[in-house]
């Protein structure tokens, strides 16, 4: 896993973003836990996107997209591609996001421990939820 890429997202990630964000998984791990529905995830597309710093991201692992990241004034919301997960990904995403971005702040729920591990890992700030009805 050396071969990676941080890319701004495009409007041509939109599934992508979509599938990786509507699926239970990633949803549980939301403090909203709703589905999206895809005119609404268009319209917040958009909208990041028309920002002057969107600050949304794909990491790519082999030209593949593996996760995806956003920043919002000192924040970090990550996720890893449900069908990449448990393979080492999220530490080595974090690391290269804290190496070229500095030390952000990662709101994750007590119960995520790979989560956690991989954010205290790469040296993030991470502030740990609790465990709300999910």
């Amino acid at each position: 896993m050396d071969r990676f890429v941080i890319r701004p997202a495009t409007k041509a990630d939109a599934a992508l973003l979509f599938e990786w964000r509507n699926e239970p998984s990633t949803r549980a791990m939301f403090k909203s836990k709703e589905a999206v529905v895809w005119e609404d995830h268009l319209a917040w597309l958009d909208r990041r996107l028309a920002m002057d710093q969107p600050n949304l991201f794909l990491f790519e692992l082999d030209g593949k997209p593996v996760g995806t990241f956003r920043i919002d004034a000192g924040d970090l919301s990550y996720t890893v591609a449900p069908n990449c997960r448990k393979r080492g990904i999220a530490s080595l995403m974090l690391k290269e996001v804290r190496f070229r971005f500095g030390r952000l702040r990662a709101e994750i729920y007590a119960d995520n421990l790979p989560s956690i591990r991989a954010a205290r890992n790469a040296d993030l700030d991470v502030v740990i939820l609790e465990n709300l009805k999910r």
